[in-house]
């Protein structure tokens, strides 16, 4: 085996920044490099860019960002650092997230003014709104799709980089979001900056291997069409590769559920952890992830690879039950849904409510589209049938009796309209989740029983969007070492590294904004 300290006899490239991953973390490295007089190039392992993020709703979560406070929307750091210590469980870094709140307004800023990527804000709310320091509106910045979509429709006839920005699976998301919507818009902004630049971005290149010399990291062996090229880094690599959702091994040994899958690409399979772990790093967080409920069609695949689909859940006439057929979770806040997933029985060494299951009436089905979704997919099986109740319980096997009560009580709640059980619907969160469907925002907007037959069901797989731990930074991106001292060299951003911004806490764009500012970051510190 080449060992990473191997230094080759040739190089076959030199820079000054290597950024491994199309990231918005890799992206703005290089961006930022650039800027700052460094010689820089992006390596993606596959072939398009933008990993999780360009599939994703394109989210950056910035606290009191000029655009919210150009609007009038209060927010200030005193009230974004509550929140943090509020909802972290005591697992965020204190010093990581004092420089992800004081920097990133101004790295915002600089995207915002320095690159074609425009952003916005809409009416979408802290997760946690509730809980001190919490915002109902402001801190969810999104790409104008106002702008983008004519902006990058242009650029890509002079820029065919562009192409290379990740696609929506088909039928995914046809007829829901536009080609530059979300998190195309953001990974195309910044696709477009480097091009502008004249950056060097070169995808179907998979980092393999760190190189180091007298402790520090001065290139990577990395792998492309089947042959090894070198690349020195005069000032540093950065590892921003994503999380680990895609390596069945890692998953094993760090997620405590079985069958985990990811709802990503399946490129990301923790190649910047693994070559961390091989110089040393430390890592933090590596069981937590972005949980989310999904299915899968027989036959469906991505680039070889199953694919996996997310549900409709969380509104008016539906629920989802255990296999012991009784409700488990806040059906309208996927958190919880997550949660349920891994719940774990220590009387009996097993997981509490593993397979779960998600219950329609013919009401919500046909409101969601699922009923169109099942003609668009080759094994229409994965949606269930029943006349009743009864019978959509023996087809999963779960107890009829537990499967009708429970129905029966959850309509009695939502005609009284709260949630005693598990408060769905009582959060602010959950009042704008039932806002997709209802703009009106009384009490339970997402309650509303099960009561028109046939019935559906469908049996629900655990997936994630990204995992959350990985390797620890300080607050220059610097990878440390498990004694917290600095591998000179080496910088890390995106899911490669732990959320230690905000610890167990999750809120829509809080892994963006962690990657595209610790990307920016660490491209300083290498100029600095």
């Amino acid at each position: 085996m080449t060992k990473m300290y191997d230094v080759p006899e040739r190089w076959d490239l030199e820079v000054d920044l290597v950024a491994m991953g199309g990231s918005s973390g890799g992206l703005a490295a290089v961006i930022k490099g650039h800027d700052l007089g460094l010689s820089t190039v992006l390596l993606e392992k596959s072939e398009y860019l933008g990993g999780g993020t360009a599939l994703s709703g394109g989210i950056l979560w910035v606290p009191f960002n000029h655009i919210m406070l150009e609007e009038g929307i209060e927010d200030c750091k005193d009230d974004a650092i509550t929140h943090i210590r509020n909802t972290s469980h005591g697992r965020h870094d204190e010093a990581i997230a004092n420089v992800f709140l004081d920097a990133g307004p101004d790295i915002t800023r600089y995207m915002v003014e320095k690159t074609p990527l425009k952003l916005t804000i809409d009416r979408s709310t802290d997760y946690y709104a509730d809980n001190p320091g919490g915002k109902t509106r402001g801190r969810q910045l999104f790409p104008d799709e106002s702008i983008m979509a004519t902006l990058l429709s242009e650029a890509e006839k002079d820029h065919p980089i562009l192409s290379k920005v990740r696609p929506d699976p088909v039928p995914f998301f046809i007829g829901i979001r536009g080609k530059w919507a979300e998190g195309r818009g953001l990974i195309g902004g910044l696709v477009l900056g480097c091009a502008e630049r004249g950056i060097d971005i070169r995808t179907g290149v998979r980092g393999r291997r760190l190189i180091m010399q007298d402790g520090k990291v001065i290139g990577l062996r990395a792998e492309q069409d089947g042959k090894e090229i070198c690349i020195k880094a005069n000032k540093g690599v950065l590892l921003a590769s994503g999380g680990f959702e895609w390596n069945q091994e890692m998953a094993t040994r760090f997620i405590n559920v079985e069958n985990f899958r990811g709802m990503s690409p399946n490129s990301l399979e923790g190649d910047g952890h693994i070559m961390g772990m091989e110089a040393g790093a430390a890592i933090a967080l590596m069981d937590h992830a972005i949980f989310q409920p999904m299915f899968h069609s027989k036959g469906e695949t991505v680039q070889g690879k199953p694919f996996y689909r997310p549900i409709s859940y969380g509104y008016p006439g539906n629920i989802i039950v255990n296999r012991h057929g009784k409700r488990c979770c806040n059906e309208s806040f996927y958190p919880d849904i997550g949660r349920a997933f891994v719940d774990y029985d220590k009387n009996l060494s097993q997981l509490s409510n593993a397979p779960l299951y998600s219950i329609y009436d013919h009401t919500e089905v046909t409101r969601s589209g699922m009923i169109m979704l099942k003609e668009l997919t080759s094994d229409p099986d994965w949606l269930v049938q029943a006349d009743t109740l009864e019978e959509l319980a023996e087809k999963f096997g779960i107890p009829a009796d537990n499967l009708v009560e429970t129905v029966e009580r959850f309509n009695r709640l939502s005609a009284e309209g709260h949630d005693p059980d598990f408060h769905r619907g009582e959060s602010i969160y959950n009042k704008f989740w039932g806002s997709k469907r209802n703009e009106d925002f009384s009490p339970g907007p997402v309650l509303g029983p099960l009561e028109t037959s046939p019935y559906y069901g469908i049996k629900l797989d655990l997936g994630s969007v990204g995992t959350q731990g990985g390797l620890v930074t300080n607050t220059d991106a610097q990878v440390i070492n498990s004694q917290g001292e600095v591998i000179p060299g080496l910088y890390g951003t995106s899911n490669t590294t732990a959320l230690l911004t905000i610890g167990c806490m999750y809120t829509s764009g809080a892994c963006q904004s962690k990657s595209l500012f610790f990307g920016y970051l660490a491209a300083e510190h290498m100029a600095s």
